[in-house]
């Protein structure tokens, strides 16, 4: 008749399979089935969790610790990765020599009750550090991006300002042109009216000097200048007009333009100044996440 199971044999080895590893060597991978539970003789072994790309070390295994029992129990893929982190000895115990352990020997449920509350202790301090380091990165992260962002939005609401101003001082320009520009078309109506008296004092100075004969072609000659002149300051006075005419036409587009961006500018600022607000609160926000990473850390 077999003897009765009990812990004391295993660490006598008289049951279970014993083996050893070098330093780094891997025992079990997560993921991988259970088939297998182990006990530490002699050195350390660590198990570890991948979580989002990091590696957690969910506990330290020395002499007498048990691992690897819960998968068997669970009947489920290992959670967690193990690995000797130094030269070690273990004791392999199969599925079957486990089960039948565990109900020969009521400590070992003890025993492996007190080492999963262990663990998950460790586990929860671990993660409790790693999520409060990382919410403390993302804090400063999002501090220094704001503070960027407030800085980038305060130099535009500032140039919006700037512009807007000088959109008020462009149209106050441009209104001066007009007012400039309606100076000189009444200049060149006055130009045109003296154009044309000139050319009719030149008329009448032709037919006076053909009255008289022959004493008046000295005045003749005269008369013909005046009509040329007259002729030619009527060309110029039109042309003149054409282009008050351009530059006026120019100047209501040039003041449509600015008075929309002046419009546009104004808000513009309005919507930067909002904007500042609400970069304001993200950095209120991360001076919050920083606390919380500091309570979780402390």
């Amino acid at each position: 008749m077999r003897e009765m199971m009990n812990v004391e044999q295993l660490f006598e080895g008289k049951i279970g399979e014993e083996v050893s590893l070098p330093e780094g060597e891997m025992i079990f991978r997560e993921g991988d089935a259970g088939q297998h539970m182990y006990m530490v003789l002699e050195g350390s072994v660590e198990i570890r969790l991948e979580t989002e790309g990091k590696q957690i070390t969910a506990a330290k295994l020395l002499q007498g610790d048990f691992f690897g029992e819960m998968s068997l129990l669970e009947g489920l893929p290992r959670s967690g990765t193990a690995v000797a982190v130094e030269d070690c000895r273990l004791v392999l115990l199969h599925e079957k020599d486990f089960l039948e352990l565990l109900a020969a020997d009521h400590t070992i449920a003890w025993r492996i009750m007190k080492a999963l509350s262990s663990r998950i202790r460790h586990v929860n301090r671990e993660l409790v550090q790693r999520v409060g380091k990382d919410l403390q990165e993302v804090a400063l992260q999002l501090h220094d991006h704001t503070e960027g962002v407030v800085a980038g939005i305060e130099a535009i609401a500032g140039s919006a300002g700037e512009i807007e101003l000088n959109e008020k001082q462009l149209a106050e320009e441009i209104k001066e042109v007009e007012q400039i520009s309606k100076q000189i078309g009444s200049s060149m109506a006055f130009i045109r009216t003296v154009a044309t008296q000139t050319h009719i004092l030149g008329l009448n100075a032709g037919i006076e000097a053909a009255r008289s004969g022959e004493y008046g072609r000295g005045f003749a000659v005269i008369a013909e200048e005046i009509r040329k002149l007259s002729a030619q300051s009527k060309e110029n006075a039109e042309q003149i007009a054409y282009l008050i005419e351009q530059i006026g036409s120019k100047m209501a587009a040039i003041t449509l333009a600015s008075d929309n961006s002046a419009i546009r500018s104004h808000e513009q600022a309005a919507a930067t100044s909002e904007m500042a607000a609400a970069t304001n609160k993200m950095n209120e926000l991360a001076a919050k996440l920083s606390e919380i990473a500091d309570s979780l850390r402390n």
